[in-house]
């Protein structure tokens, strides 16, 4: 049967040489559900619950950063309960009351109340390790819930500390999604037209090195493996980037010597900063269950104007789900150095597929898949 995720589009999506470090072949891919980036499946659920940031200071207590962890439920005393796991706040920290309001053309505004302990606790710290503390409260809930702000009281007074006295709404507090940096690098001649990223400033320098040798690698051959004559042009975007993973969207066209049209690619980095390894579809997702859903028509949206088409297309290509999973389980690089069955990444917390077409349709088509990730 042909598949749905082609991976024939052009000479650039050579098979991979290994794909972060080496790791030995029966190694199951769940170990990444152990890792608090992906979470572990639920007992009763058999889900990998719900995605939350959490907000915390870096290890030399100068700004702000985040990270992933992942729960059944989102509530106040979960979201403190995490925060208390970065020493933010007390572990005993308790919630009075809480509260969310609609405001005309601000956004959704966020009550919440606490204990005196709280505002105990954060009168003795410095200035700087106040402002780190309310903002790791303040980012975190108004993630959690969507607010555009979040007003802080004590008891139902205003929050009041050595330092300042909070009786406004407080937005969101400036931080770093990684303590690293991704630059561009290029390659160019004639009608070839290269940008790829590279990582710089990583604590991890054997994972830096590794994974830019892969990427300035793919680079290298596809700019020597253009044909004379040829036109390529290929850009990057990055999609997800803090201290546990590294999402990339390789985009680019491609009009051969003669051809009439250019085509169009996709395919992606995911990558694991603190373990080095490739992150795929499969250590994150139920396959099983998202090939119901693709093929029921729920839980994803369609961008363009190709989603009933899309939804038909797949019905008619796999009547049976079982077939779709096979195919979504070979998503994303991995270690075995075989051609992917299709691409995926990760943006602002949800899962993108990034799926073949037919060219008149596009080339690709990028489905968002419903909740996050």
């Amino acid at each position: 049967m042909k598949k749905l995720f082609l991976c024939e589009i052009w000479f650039l999506l050579f098979a991979l040489s290994a794909c972060g470090r080496e790791k030995k072949a029966e190694e199951p891919a769940a170990t990444f559900r152990e890792e608090l980036l992906f979470g572990e499946e639920t007992e009763n659920t058999g889900s990998f619950g719900i995605p939350i940031r959490i907000y915390h200071s870096d290890g030399s207590g100068e700004y702000l950063c985040v990270s992933m962890a992942r729960t059944e439920e989102i509530t106040p005393e979960i979201l403190f309960l995490n925060l208390s796991f970065y020493q933010m706040v007390p572990d005993t920290m308790d919630v009075r009351s809480f509260g969310q309001k609609k405001r005309e053309d601000k956004g959704l505004l966020l009550t919440l109340d606490l204990p005196k302990e709280f505002e105990n606790y954060i009168s003795k710290l410095d200035e700087q390790k106040e402002a780190l503390v309310l903002g790791s409260v303040v980012n975190t809930f108004l993630d959690a819930y969507a607010g555009q702000a979040i007003l802080l009281t004590v008891e139902g007074e205003a929050l009041t500390t050595e330092h300042n006295a909070y009786s406004e709404a407080l937005e969101r507090y400036p931080y770093q999604e990684a303590s690293y940096q991704v630059v561009a690098k290029e390659l160019s001649e004639g009608g070839i037209e290269i940008s790829y990223p590279q990582i710089t400033g990583l604590s991890d320098e054997s994972i830096e090195q590794n994974w830019n040798e892969i990427i300035s690698g793919h680079a290298r051959k596809a700019f020597e493996d253009a044909e004379e004559g040829s036109s390529l042009t290929v850009s990057y975007t990055i999609k997800t980037m803090n201290d546990q993973l590294l999402s990339i969207l390789i985009e680019g066209d491609y009009l051969a010597p003669g051809g009439a049209y250019p085509s169009g690619f996709r395919y992606t980095y995911n990558i694991d900063m603190r373990s080095g390894e490739s992150v795929r579809l499969v250590h994150y997702r139920d396959v099983d269950q998202l090939a119901r859903e693709l093929l029921e028509g729920d839980g994803y949206t369609v961008e363009g104007e190709l989603g009933e088409e899309f939804q038909e297309r797949l019905a008619i290509l796999y009547g049976d789900a079982g077939q779709l999973a096979d195919v979504l389980r070979g998503f994303d690089y991995g270690e075995n150095r075989e051609t992917p069955s299709g691409f995926s990444y990760q943006e602002n917390g949800r899962t993108h597929l990034c799926i073949e077409v037919p060219h008149a349709l596009g080339d690709w088509v990028d489905v968002m898949l419903d909740g996050m990730s």
